[in-house]
């Protein structure tokens, strides 16, 4: 039985230490072991977890920017938001008219197909002038430069004027019905959440 012991306590003795960047030697157990090849969990700023949020009809998205005058970081973040929101818009848009288009083709000339496709980024910022942030943190840095984070939303008012404009400038098909088009904007809007998470 002593001579088992020893066995053990050389083969504990010979095992190899890899350097790890914590504060323990290496990792001893398996989950310490896993979170160790992982890395460092990044942790996203309270603004940007509301823009996450899937409990609301609004369509959100986070901003951030960064100066030496505060109200210069809080606009460059609006500004930020803003064009992501944009650029959100202009995916789930798009996406939604190609989708209707093509399940009701017969009943769709072609030019309403081509204009749908023609949106940009640029058209849907006419809507998003108005949004102010439901979320603002600032931050100031170790140089003394402020470090601004906010969430804007679209609420469901700014959905049914973005509509109403689509409808008139003839981008989106006749038959597109409001209640229709909102409905699949919030389930894009989940599906777009879900892959930016």
């Amino acid at each position: 039985m002593v001579l088992c012991v020893c066995v053990v306590m050389s083969a504990c003795k010979t095992t190899k230490n890899v350097g790890y960047a914590t504060t323990q030697t290496k990792p001893t157990t398996v989950p310490q072991q896993q979170a160790a090849d992982r890395g460092l969990k990044i942790a996203k700023e309270e603004c940007e977890e509301m823009a996450f949020a899937s409990n609301t009809k609004a369509i959100r998205d986070a901003g951030n920017g960064i100066s030496d005058k505060e109200a210069f970081a809080t606009n460059l973040a609006l500004l930020d938001a803003r064009a992501k929101l944009a650029q959100q818009l202009e995916a789930l848009v798009n996406g939604l008219i190609r989708n209707f288009n093509q399940q009701h083709e017969k009943g769709e000339d072609f030019s309403s197909i081509a204009k749908a496709s023609q949106i940009q980024q640029s058209y849907f910022e006419q809507f998003l002038t108005n949004t102010k942030p439901i979320c603002k943190n600032t931050y100031v840095k170790a140089d003394g430069k402020y470090n601004v984070y906010v969430c804007i939303e679209m609420d469901e008012n700014m959905q049914r004027s973005m509509y109403k404009k689509l409808k008139e400038e003839d981008k989106v098909a006749i038959d597109f019905e409001e209640h229709l088009f909102l409905k699949e904007l919030d389930k894009s809007k989940e599906d777009y959440r879900k892959q930016r998470e």
